[in-house]
């Protein structure tokens, strides 16, 4: 799914830019302005929305407030289904596998890419994209998604190489956001919508792989028999260890009632104790600051004047950063850190966790207050040396928590990350009206807001202690 959203995202982008310009200049008031009276005519003689008005003219603060509104309440609804749904379908990959519902959440997905495609074509209201969102509670949305792959992963990885795998899957990701701009900046000069049904042929292939994809649920079980994490403490008349993973939901009278117990059980491990709490609240924040860089196209293309086919290319720019990070500088690092700490990986985690959302903050600081493109691009370089900052934090979770309770354990981090993308969509297209409205260097108000934001994670993250040595299930601090 992935090379496929980015193949789409800068031309679906300029799509929606199109037909807000196009309604704007319709129902506009005629002016004397040369250039208006142009896009109007483009209008009235019915050109295509895609070519008909020139992208300079839809540069205005109007049109750019309502294209912010749009994705801003897209990105909302599109996370209520995950706020809702992840953790009960975490819940059921504990316990009926991985694969079946991996391959639900990319139905779901598909669904939506094809409703908003339905909405553009046909030329309905704009904002009827937004029921898109309701085809996400079929498999909870590409945040389900994700935390099912880190299950897998964590599943088929021993602990003192975990860290290094979530980077490599992290560097593929990277790969995919770096060849696919390109591909849809050449396919946009062409039309809009190439790239666009490029999309919908990707999300069909991934719904195929992922139906054939080796479970890996057996794995956390055996892997609970060694020993060392977070037990779960059952809730009366639900044993968990009596459960068999392959049995069906209606052979149990009480299947609902032994899930409400199952997730009542999780919760418990995962917020009574502060330093798995305060990492997994730190997720909220990161995914609020990382959700910020969805408005990195529009927000380059505004305040600096650019094509949107020419921003996707920062695009590009950002991941190969991202895909240096990932495959040389914090692989070294990692395995730098591994030698001082001296085998204990929990150690090692927590203090490249810290450096990397130090970077993060400061980043995203440099990229609110710049003045030029350079600037920005130097912001960003620093903001992507934090890129390694989840994969940090997941890998120290993993490290202290029972193996079977994995499901549970990545269900909330979907929930924070849902809820982290929940917010920031609205109060991050909130912040850049406010900053178009202010005008100079607060052009840049997503930014510095994400800046503040992730300075106090890095509070919170300080906060944390471990145990000393190397044991497993060593400093899990109960509040």
């Amino acid at each position: 799914m992935g090379i496929g959203y980015y193949i789409s995202a800068a031309p679906q982008l300029r799509l929606f830019e199109s037909i807000i310009c196009q309604q704007y200049y319709r129902d506009s008031q005629p002016t004397p302005s040369s250039a208006a009276a142009a896009a109007a005519a483009a209008v009235a003689a019915g050109m295509d929305i895609s070519i008909g008005i020139p992208e300079d003219l839809c540069k205005k603060a109007p049109v750019q407030s309502a294209l912010a509104q749009l994705v801003g309440w897209q990105s909302f609804f599109d996370n209520i289904p995950g706020l809702l749904l992840a953790l009960p379908y975490g819940l059921l990959a504990d316990k009926y596998g991985r694969r079946w519902v991996m391959t639900m959440s990319f139905v779901g997905q598909l669904g939506g890419v094809l409703w908003i495609v339905g909405v553009c074509w046909l030329g309905l209201p704009i904002r009827a994209m937004w029921l898109s969102s309701l085809f996400l509670v079929v498999g909870g949305g590409p945040n389900v998604a994700a935390s099912v792959s880190m299950m897998v992963i964590t599943d088929s990885t021993p602990e003192i190489k975990r860290s290094q795998i979530f980077m490599y899957f992290n560097a593929a990701v990277v790969i995919a956001e770096i060849i696919s701009p390109p591909i849809g900046s050449l396919l946009m000069k062409q039309s809009l919508w190439l790239p666009i049904l490029l999309n919908v042929i990707c999300g069909a292939i991934s719904i195929f792989l992922s139906w054939y994809m080796p479970e890996t649920n057996s794995y956390a079980v055996r892997g609970r028999e060694r020993g060392g994490y977070t037990a779960i403490p059952s809730s009366p008349g639900n044993d968990t260890s009596s459960n068999n993973s392959n049995e069906e939901p209606s052979k149990h009278p009480g299947y609902i009632t032994g899930l409400l117990h199952t997730l009542q059980d999780s919760m418990r491990v995962i917020f009574t104790q502060k330093n798995i709490a305060l990492l997994v609240v730190s997720f909220l924040i990161s995914t609020f600051a990382r959700d910020s860089m969805a408005f990195l196209l529009q927000y380059i293309s505004t305040r600096y004047s650019w094509p949107i086919a020419k921003t996707s290319w920062l695009l590009s720019f950002r991941a190969a950063a991202q895909l240096l990070q990932f495959t040389l500088i914090l692989p070294w690092v990692d395995r730098t850190m591994r030698k001082r700490f001296k085998g204990d990986p929990r150690q090692k985690d927590l203090y490249l966790a810290r450096a990397s959302i130090i970077a993060i903050a400061v980043g995203f600081a440099i990229m609110g207050v710049a003045p030029i493109v350079g600037l920005t691009m130097f912001g960003i370089t620093i903001n992507t040396a934090g890129s390694g900052f989840a994969t940090f934090a997941r890998s120290l979770l993993s490290s202290l928590i029972d193996p079977t309770m994995m499901g549970a354990l990545y269900s909330t981090l979907a929930l924070m990350d849902t809820l982290g993308s929940l917010l920031a969509g609205p109060m991050m297209a909130w912040a850049f009206r406010w900053g178009m409205q202010l005008g100079g260097v607060w052009l840049g108000m997503p930014y510095l807001v994400s800046a503040v934001l992730c300075g106090g994670m890095a509070g919170l993250v300080f906060w944390i202690r471990l145990g000393r040595g190397g044991r497993r299930g060593c400093g899990v601090d109960l509040y």
